[in-house]
């Protein structure tokens, strides 16, 4: 019985897939463990190179989910709580990851070097965090509200949530989004304006939101504030357990995190614009509006992210009945490698500039510009 015939007879098996995600954010542990068995401390890059090298390689060796694998009937979704339990199951393994890093590298006499990697490992641990609290972050039942900043505030990124869901998904393929990169814009030059820009429009809708409901923008009834008072009470904690040796740590994972997310926004939306409508406002999001990957490893482990199509059409839409589309804009390779690739603005120009061009026939009246405000 070949799989695909096996999961026609079995849909409910198919669930079993989504276990592998459980196993990248404890890739950070195999540095740990790799230092301690083998006393060489430069084993600490052991994930990063895993996660630079290793993982595109295996994404381009199992391509495309040509079967659909990972996609479910709405029926299976619906009589099903197990969906939900895999991503909150995250939660204990995030924390635990991180605080084990932590830990490391304020016990064990570490050259810099090593210190440097490991804490850039756990900062990819982080990043499956925002990943995660992503996911429980569209959902609206409370639970999944405070999974979501709890995934988020090791990373000091509690105010994504609002920025994303209220922002990024209102703004997205707009010359208004500071999440979507400009045609031509490298990714060096987008880090510095995603950002920053996150931050102020988080708080600027939170301060509405302050305004409509009549109490201060400094309540803790702010997300923005609320959530970055439990990433500082978070890590004042874990500082006040292994001392100032563990700062750096800290802020490089959630530098390293934040800069996942970045690239992530960055390839996802590239050059893509919305058209308008006669009265100048623009029409809503639709599936061509996103760069779609339906690479097999890729949305393995990250939830489906990469039918990131689907994902801006329909927001709400759970991870794993996400549908991959045909007449959307693809990406020529996985999240892997298009992270990878957009560190070089030259090399990422080449593979992606003719792509856009080619999307829309070669009118770049259609492509969002570094002139546009």
């Amino acid at each position: 019985m070949s799989l695909t015939t096996y999961f026609e007879a079995n849909p409910s098996a198919k669930r079993h897939i989504w276990l592998i995600s459980l196993t990248y954010p404890l890739m950070p542990l195999m540095a740990v463990g790799l230092m301690l068995a083998t006393g060489n401390p430069y084993m600490a890059w052991a994930p990063t190179v895993m996660i630079y090298l290793i993982m595109p390689i295996i994404e381009h060796l199992m391509g495309d989910d040509k079967n659909d694998l990972l996609g479910l009937s709405a029926e299976e979704h619906e009589i099903s709580p197990f969906y939900r339990f895999m991503v909150h199951a995250l939660l204990p393994i995030i924390y635990g990851t991180w605080l084990i890093g932590a830990w490391f590298v304020a016990t064990q006499n570490l050259p810099l070097g090593a210190y440097i990697g490991l804490a850039i490992s756990h900062g990819w641990g982080l990043a499956y965090a925002i990943n995660s609290g992503h996911e429980t972050g569209h959902k609206t039942d409370k639970v999944s509200k405070w999974i979501a900043l709890l995934m988020l505030a090791p990373g000091f990124y509690g105010h994504f949530r609002v920025e994303h869901n209220q922002g990024h998904h209102s703004d997205v393929a707009t010359p208004r989004d500071h999440a979507t990169a400009r045609f031509g814009e490298s990714y060096w030059a987008f880090m510095t304006r995603e950002y920053p820009g996150a931050w102020k429009r988080s708080w600027k809708l939170e301060s509405k939101r302050a305004s409509r409901r009549g109490y201060s923008r400094f309540s803790l009834k702010n997300e923005v504030i609320m959530a970055s008072t439990m990433s500082a009470f978070l890590w004042a904690a874990v500082i006040l357990w292994l001392g100032w040796i563990v700062v750096p740590y800290l802020i490089i994972a959630a530098a390293f995190s934040a800069s996942a997310l970045t690239s992530q926004n960055y390839y996802a939306h590239y050059g893509l614009l919305r058209d308008t409508r006669p009265d100048g406002k623009y029409l809503p999001c639709m599936p061509h509006h996103s760069w779609n990957s339906n690479k097999l490893f890729t949305n393995m482990i990250s939830y489906n992210l990469a039918r990131h199509s689907d994902h801006h059409a329909h927001p709400s839409r759970h991870y794993q009945h996400l549908r991959n589309f045909k007449e959307v804009p693809v990406l020529p390779f996985g999240y892997g490698t298009m992270t990878v690739l957009a560190y070089f603005p030259p090399l990422f120009r080449r593979v992606m500039d003719p792509l856009v061009l080619a999307n829309v026939d070669g009118d770049m009246s259609k492509v969002l510009t570094k002139d546009m405000v």
